[in-house]
């Protein structure tokens, strides 16, 4: 094998090994996770209207079953052009798919169509998922 093949493996088994312990301890910090869309500003009172009424009472029901630890719309005041945006907490990623998909189902269950309904007026969207490093109060540790 040459030099740099095994420079390159030793790197790549190091940093799967680290990266393996860094998951494991950052697995314990709740999740945030946020979605942005970019709205037209002739349309952002629409995706408004639907989200209060279709999509909150669906997460109300989901936080107060113990799914999500907290969820929230916001759009901006002054900024740039993400201006209609959700974002959720979660205890972890596993917690944060298993919301998801009993989130989806009660949507298109309760109101087929709703999703193409909303997204039709996004012309961008974007999704990150990021590590609580500190929060006041702390999570909830159910």
């Amino acid at each position: 094998m040459k030099q740099t093949t095994k420079i390159f493996a030793i790197i790549l088994v190091a940093f799967l090994f680290l990266s393996e312990s860094n998951f494991a301890q950052n697995n314990e910090r709740p999740l945030l996770i946020v979605s942005f869309n970019m709205v037209s500003m002739a349309d952002v009172g629409k995706v408004n209207q639907m989200a209060d009424s279709i999509f909150v009472p669906i997460l109300k029901e989901l936080v107060d079953e113990g799914m999500l630890y907290s969820f929230g719309f916001f759009g901006h005041a002054w900024g740039d052009e993400w201006n209609s945006n959700v974002w959720y907490t979660a205890k972890d990623m596993a917690s944060f798919e298993k919301f998801w998909d009993e989130y989806a189902r009660r949507v298109n269950t309760r109101h087929p169509g709703a999703w193409a309904a909303t997204t039709k007026y996004f012309q961008a969207h974007k999704d990150n998922i990021y590590i609580v490093r500190n929060q006041y109060p702390a999570a909830p540790t159910k």
